[in-house]
């Protein structure tokens, strides 16, 4: 873990991704005081966010396609540069051009994180998971920090949204020094007679692909829906802000935690065990917690524990993504990305519509069968080294002489 948090390629593109957060998590704050200053309704400010979230989703596959073909360099740099930049034009800029340039932020996100998850694995090997991991955390701190930094300077100052661009200067400039390795060919093998066909292994690519979908649509649901609806449960029990405030910081601070210790398990054990074992355990805190009073202090222990849990598999099921894909990992990583995000509102829709008709308590109460059915399909994948050689493509040997993988972590 130390040799990973010493290479300069890792802090690059780690600090790059505290900073690409903390922009993404201001833009809540910021959008509501726009919407304060432009007359917004409640209906045009969720369509402002759901704009910027579906643009900085969305467009991650294309981006990672894009990183797969050229050098990431451009895009790590371009990606902060871009979303720094629109935070200064609409510092500059007022009423709905000022929310333009905000909105078109998200683009920067979505170049920077298939380039960034991409780099942060190669510069940590072999310790893949625990380097994603990492590099998932430096996200998080940046999400934690990203509110209340817009919050202290719509307070303090005419500029907030100016100031919290700043921070991207010293990170683009060590984003520009380090050197990004290129990934345009990278493992692909340049042996004559290399064939380009697979192995029959990847027969099973199809059934192993459907449950590898589920799996992600399922794990990220139960998230997705509590860090959405919780808030609201406790409130209409009479609980204050302060209170579900706290808790949910706490499930937040779990799940990041989790994903750096899922990720060092996945490297020291397995990463198919620990996928099983944390979908396996999950459930029992996201259903007891109900079962006590909201108000109590054991609510904020359980909701802690499932977030670590949850956080578990986050780093996993992006270095399963990149294994099925190994010569197509900024495509890959986008695509898993993207698929996240859109995976976890698309959940949090189904659970507000069915909550309408059958209770929010009632249908937070079923989360930990959602997590179940993830659990299923855990159950399905290979062992990562069984996925990442199944994906290799086949080759012929060159004059008798045969080929020997270097063998991998489960």
């Amino acid at each position: 873990m130390r040799s990973i948090l010493r290479n300069r390629l890792f802090l690059a593109v780690a600090t790059g991704h505290l900073a690409v957060d903390v922009m993404n998590s201001a833009i809540p704050i910021i959008l509501a005081s726009l919407a304060l200053q432009l007359g917004l309704s409640n209906a045009q400010l969720g369509l402002a966010a759901t704009v910027y979230v579906a643009g900085s989703s969305l467009s991650q596959p294309l981006f990672g396609h894009v990183a797969d073909r050229w050098n990431s360099r451009s895009l790590a740099v371009g990606g902060v540069l871009w979303m720094g930049g629109a935070f200064w034009l609409a510092a500059l800029l007022q009423g709905y051009a000022a929310l333009a340039c905000l909105l078109l932020a998200g683009l920067g996100s979505a170049a920077y994180h298939p380039q960034g998850v991409m780099n942060a694995r190669r510069a940590s090997e072999p310790l893949v998971a625990s380097g994603t991991s990492l590099f998932f955390l430096f996200g998080q701190v940046g999400l934690g920090l990203g509110p209340v930094l817009a919050g202290l300077l719509l307070a303090t100052t005419s500029l907030p949204v100016a100031l919290v661009a700043l921070g991207t200067l010293p990170v683009l400039a060590s984003l520009w020094l380090v050197t990004l390795p290129p990934f345009s060919h990278h493992g692909r093998s340049s042996r004559p007679g290399a064939a380009a066909a697979s192995p029959p292994a990847l027969r099973l690519a199809w059934p192993i692909l459907a449950a590898f979908l589920a799996l992600m649509a399922l794990r990220f649901w139960p998230t997705s829906a509590t860090q959405t609806f919780l808030p609201k449960l406790m409130g209409e029990r009479g609980l204050g802000a302060e209170w579900y405030g706290l808790v949910l910081a706490g499930f937040m601070a779990g799940s990041a935690i989790g994903g750096v210790l899922g990720g060092m398990s996945a490297d020291r054990w397995s990463a198919k065990g620990t996928l099983v074992t944390t979908l396996a355990v999950a459930p029992v805190p996201l259903w007891l917690y109900l079962q006590v009073p909201l108000d109590h202090p054991l609510v904020l222990v359980l909701m802690a524990v499932a977030g670590a849990l949850l956080g578990a598999q986050h780093s996993i099921l992006v270095i399963m993504a990149q294994a099925m894909l190994p010569h197509r990992m900024g495509l890959a990583s986008g695509l898993v990305l993207g698929y996240m995000f859109t995976a976890g509102a698309l959940g949090s829709l189904v659970t507000g519509v069915v909550a309408d008709r059958l209770g929010l308590e009632r249908v937070l109460e079923a989360l930990p069968l959602v997590v179940i059915g993830a659990l299923i399909c855990a159950l399905l994948m290979p062992r990562r080294r069984l996925l990442e050689a199944a994906s290799e493509p086949a080759a012929v040997p060159d004059r008798g002489e045969g080929h020997s993988p270097c063998p991998t972590r489960a």
